[in-house]
């Protein structure tokens, strides 16, 4: 019985590897044409490896960005690996996506570069979360009212500018304290039955009550107070926001 070489096990065992990942994984030479193109690279982009190999690495580029492929051929010429390099490219059906990128060069047996390997991640979804995430800090940190989170213990998570302004606090100083700091002390019991409906699910909203500012003033606020949920559903905290109606 003839035994396998062990380096051609080792070949076919990599070979596996890049036909099934989710990633594309796409080698060139050093004159951008494509020499292999797995499954991932057709999921992600849509054209088939019959399609792609033979036909430059630019047609995936949008014209504004050809530019990007000199640059990153002289690099792999001298040597160099980019990592985890974010970019836009084109898919088959014209769609813009985002990509993160990690380009390697591709050596032969006397270690000359003969042209570079490509992985390609579509973080289209990501990016878009993450655009969504900043929108949304920025709006909490510009509010004109004070918008706090704090855990079930009462301590608090996030301080916004509102609450800066109104309560006198930055939050540095407030940050993984107790927010009964802004209770009047005959008032903590309030705090006990917030976080008891909190626990449950439930949403306290235009709760008109008095808090303390940093300087020791009662103010007259209206609080509206949300649970906070994981991904699961589970509820881990609250969050607060809380205008000022002392004029009122």
């Amino acid at each position: 019985m003839s035994q396998q070489d062990p380096e051609e096990t080792q070949a076919e065992k990599a070979a596996a590897i890049v036909e099934s990942s989710e990633a594309a994984i796409i080698s060139k030479n050093l004159r951008g044409i494509i020499v292999s193109w797995n499954r991932g690279a057709e999921q992600i982009f849509g054209y088939t490896a019959a399609e792609a190999v033979g036909m430059p690495i630019t047609m995936l580029f949008p014209p504004d960005r050809h530019a990007e492929e000199v640059e990153i051929l002289a690099k792999i010429a001298r040597g160099e690996r980019i990592e985890r390099y974010e970019t836009v490219r084109i898919t088959k059906d014209g769609r813009a996506i985002d990509v993160s990128l990690t380009i390697s060069p591709v050596r032969d047996a006397l270690g000359k570069i003969i042209g570079a390997s490509k992985i390609a991640q579509d973080i289209t979804e990501q990016r878009r979360l993450h655009d969504a995430h900043a929108r949304l800090a920025a709006i909490v940190d510009s509010s004109d009212d004070a918008i706090v989170s704090k855990n079930l213990r009462g301590i608090i998570q996030s301080w916004n500018r509102g609450a800066e302004r109104i309560f006198g606090y930055t939050a540095a100083e407030v940050v993984g304290k107790s927010i009964t700091v802004l209770i009047p002390p005959e008032r903590h019991a309030e705090e006990v039955e917030i976080l008891a409906k909190i626990a449950r699910g439930e949403r306290v909203e235009h709760y008109e009550t008095v808090r303390v500012t940093k300087d020791g003033r009662a103010i007259d606020v209206s609080l509206t107070i949300s649970p906070i949920r994981n991904a699961a559903g589970q509820v881990l905290g609250a969050s607060k926001i809380a205008r000022d109606i002392t004029e009122r």
